[in-house]
């Protein structure tokens, strides 16, 4: 009788793992407040959560200055905006991150150019990253994949150099830090997602953050009709309701203690993924000075398993009852959006001839590719990085027992 899930045999797992988005009454508590306020907007209400949250958080991440918004994408588009982006102006960024990246790009009629990622920790390589500016190169979008922060040394001397904005993407990185200094406060401006998968959540939201009273200023009036704003400005309604706040507030309480958590539970799986050959993590840069360990980025050496494919292995693991992804990150340029330059149709305000500068089928990010491919894997951390050892015991539990078993599925 076959012994792994995938052929008929008994998972390791069959209980769900730490819930997430958690919650606790705390938050019931916070939203029924609201209600009764009736204050739902703190714009228009004088209502105090969006205000009280902004501060919090952007002291907190070390930055001077926040402005809530709907979502982590519309950050990034203000951001874009407040830089003076626009139509044919070319925007780097790495081309392996989430697809709200480009989009926020290609909202503004810019041009996404993607560059390869290095091959630690699959972020923006800084190496690839100045062959790849233009006369018509604007600004740096810096993705912080998984929490992990990006070389942020590296990034701002090239853009310094060629006077580049840089705007860091850090939907992932709440609490990390590079070198002491908190992401999303080291570039010009700093976006973060409050969606529901993040490390702290109000089902969806997201804030600007700026140590630039005038990028602030500009930030804040694009998100609100362009109110307060000095000048006529193009601008529209992107806040963020009170309800939201009141659940960010409470979320907000618990992240430091939940970053502890996550650190200290990845340092004892870390220990014991050392046990299985051919599973890697790759070493941290020493200039990371916390990572508040979103998701896990692992790699996959198919020689250790008899040849079976990152894909097939994936399978098999998930069969046993553990969440992981095969390729969390393929490459950007792959996507039907970008081969078939389908933001070009004549319904959408993109179809624009500066796109022919870029023929993204013929993009080539060898080391995205590889890892897409033959090596990169995920694990969704938020869940069982934040329950008992014993969770983690059936994650490596899970992952010895396919590649004790790998000629099953060979």
């Amino acid at each position: 009788m076959s012994k792994l899930a995938i052929n008929g045999g008994k998972p390791v797992r069959k209980k769900p793992f730490f819930p997430w988005p958690y919650h606790s009454q705390e938050e019931v508590n916070a939203v029924v407040r609201v209600a009764k306020s009736g204050k739902w907007q703190s714009r228009w209400h004088g209502a105090d959560d969006v205000t009280e949250f902004e501060r919090a958080f952007a002291r907190y991440q070390q930055a001077e200055y926040g402005v809530c918004v709907n979502n982590g994408t519309v950050t990034m588009m203000i951001a874009l905006q407040c830089f003076g982006i626009g139509p044919g102006d070319e925007v780097l960024m790495p081309v392996s991150t989430f697809i709200a990246v480009p989009l926020a790009v290609l909202q503004l009629n810019a041009v996404p150019v993607f560059i390869d990622i290095e091959p630690g920790h699959g972020n923006i390589d800084p190496a690839k990253l100045e062959d790849a500016i233009t006369p018509r190169t604007k600004a740096v979008i810096v993705v912080h994949n998984y929490g992990i922060p990006a070389d942020m040394d590296a990034v701002l001397a090239i853009a310094r150099k060629n006077k580049l904005h840089v705007l860091e993407d850090a939907a992932h990185a709440h609490g990390s830090e590079w070198r002491g200094k908190r992401v999303g406060a080291i570039g010009d401006m700093g976006s973060f997602s409050f969606q529901s998968g993040k490390v702290m959540t109000s089902g969806d939201g997201g804030i600007l953050l700026t140590n630039n009273e005038k990028l602030y200023k500009l930030a804040k009036g694009i998100s609100s009709f362009g109110y307060g704003y000095p000048e006529p400005i193009l601008a529209c309604n992107y806040r963020i309701s009170e309800f939201q706040a009141a659940v960010l507030r409470v979320q907000f309480k618990r992240l430091d203690s939940q970053i502890d958590r996550r650190w200290k539970n990845y340092q004892y799986l870390s220990k014991r993924l050392d046990e299985i050959d051919g599973i890697n993590i790759p070493a941290m840069d020493e200039r990371v000075t916390r990572w508040s360990v979103y998701v896990l980025f692992a790699r996959y050496n198919r020689d250790a398993f008899e040849g079976v494919s990152k894909q097939r292995f994936v399978e098999a693991v998930k069969a046993e009852g553990i969440e992981i992804i095969s390729d969390g990150y393929t490459p950007l340029y792959r996507n039907p959006l970008f081969q078939n330059k389908t933001f070009m149709s004549k319904n959408c305000s993109a179809g624009q001839p500066w796109y022919d500068r870029i023929d993204y089928t013929k993009v080539h990010c060898p080391v995205a590719e590889h890892m897409a491919d033959e090596s990169a894997f995920d694990m969704d951390l938020y869940n069982f990085l934040l329950g008992p050892t014993s969770d983690i015991d059936d994650v490596i539990d899970a992952i010895s027992k396919v590649k004790e078993n790998i000629s099953e599925i060979k």
